[in-house]
């Protein structure tokens, strides 16, 4: 990572900045704004799968995207592990369906129709 990153980092989130991945990485590409700012999942090997933003930059010498995460020190694997992005939609998921897990949105507790009636039927 770039040493400018790094500087930046240790300054405004010394203590890793645990919950603080959004308003870090809004902060960061502020004042860098050759970052690009990403959300999605990062997937830590102490505490499993995380909602989490980080920021992106084209590293030209190594011709790659770079991670540069502001607050990866919250995480045990102090950013060692996984990230994914989540793509173009926006809304961050409340939970996870109680039928075949995958996520849920807007305080619901199935991912679908189709998984609610499953579940209800093998209810009743």
């Amino acid at each position: 990572m770039d040493k400018k990153y790094s500087d930046w980092i240790q300054n405004n989130y010394p203590d890793g900045g645990y919950g603080k991945c959004s308003e870090a990485t809004q902060n960061m590409v502020e004042f860098f704004p050759e970052l690009r700012r990403v959300r999605g999942h990062y997937y830590c090997s102490s505490w499993g799968e995380r909602a989490h933003w980080w920021c992106e930059v084209w590293n030209e010498k190594e011709i790659k995207l770079e991670i540069v995460d502001p607050t990866a020190n919250q995480f045990p694997s102090m950013g060692l592990g996984h990230y994914e992005e989540w793509g173009d939609y926006q809304e961050e998921p409340t939970g996870k369906c109680m039928n075949c897990g995958d996520y849920c949105y807007e305080n619901r507790y199935f991912c679908s129709k189709g998984c609610e009636a499953t579940v209800m039927v093998d209810f009743l």
